[in-house]
């Protein structure tokens, strides 16, 4: 049984599960709602992207754990059994390295055994790749591989970079600081239609400003505007591909304080407009 096998058993079956040419990587997307699960060994090294929802807590035993907020990443090796526990509905990439002999595998291999363990991290460029290569290889039939196989690159590249110390945030620890922004991540989800400010949101986490900004910051590797964007932009594209729902009726379900906004913020995400991408999921 591969690994994608041994996760799926666990996870139930990916939305995407795709195997990309050129680089050694097997790209599957889930988007579930368990309440916990165990993922036997796996057999080969897997990057995790935990694209959007709940808190999600993995580890081999109680005291050996992780929280894993949206926007954080992290890298399990060959081998690793791991016991989930899942806050509510989740939204997560799994990217297995199918070829170990890979020079860009091995190098990965090496940053990682230099450090003893790959802890959870925030950088939102291997999270952009993760989210743009799956949204290329989901919208569809026929992907733009040349891309795909470039935004894996990146992705890959800029983890190794976080391994060397040159980029990135350890997801912070502090289970009060998790339990705040866990609590605000929920209340953006089910309140996109407000206009949420940043005041707004420190007030619903219970903290200052500037010091909401900076927990935030910290923990997602992003502004807390750079996120409602992306969920907002995500909702964008699931209202328009899954309803019939007019494109100003979807910018003002979403937040968008107009038609062009939307349009104008959608098409520099995905490189087409709403309306092309409403055509192109038809089609």
């Amino acid at each position: 049984m591969e690994t994608w096998d041994r996760i799926s058993s666990a996870l139930g079956d990916p939305v995407t599960s795709v195997q990309i040419g050129g680089v050694p990587l097997r790209a599957e997307r889930y988007i579930f709602q368990l309440g916990g699960c165990e993922v036997p060994p796996l057999d080969a090294m897997v990057l995790a992207c935990h694209l959007g929802g709940a808190r999600a807590t993995a580890g081999r035993s109680a005291g050996r754990s992780f929280d894993f907020l949206a926007g954080a990443s992290t890298i399990f090796q060959p081998g690793f059994a791991s016991r989930w526990t899942f806050a509510g509905a989740i939204d997560m990439a799994m990217f297995h390295f199918t070829d170990p002999a890979h020079p860009m595998v091995r190098t990965l291999q090496g940053l990682i055994a230099a450090r003893t363990k790959a802890p959870p991290f925030s950088d939102p460029l291997v999270h952009a790749s993760a989210q743009q290569l799956l949204a290329e290889l989901g919208r569809s039939s026929t992907p733009n591989h040349g891309f795909v196989e470039r935004a894996c690159a990146l992705m890959v590249e800029q983890t190794c970079r976080f391994l060397e110390g040159k980029t990135g945030r350890h997801a912070p620890p502090d289970a009060l600081q998790l339990g705040r922004l866990q609590g605000v991540l929920e209340w953006i989800g089910q309140h996109l239609s407000n206009e949420l400010s940043n005041a707004e949101l420190a007030e619903h986490a219970g903290v200052s400003e500037s010091h909401f900004r900076r927990i935030f910051q910290e923990a997602m590797g992003m502004t807390p505007h750079r996120y409602v964007l992306r969920l907002r932009l995500e909702r964008v594209h699931e209202l328009l591909t899954r309803t019939s729902f007019s494109i100003a009726r979807v910018a003002a379900q979403c937040g968008f304080n107009s038609q062009s906004h939307m349009t104008a913020c959608f098409s520099a995400a995905y490189g087409v407009t709403p309306a092309r991408a409403r055509q192109q999921s038809r089609q």
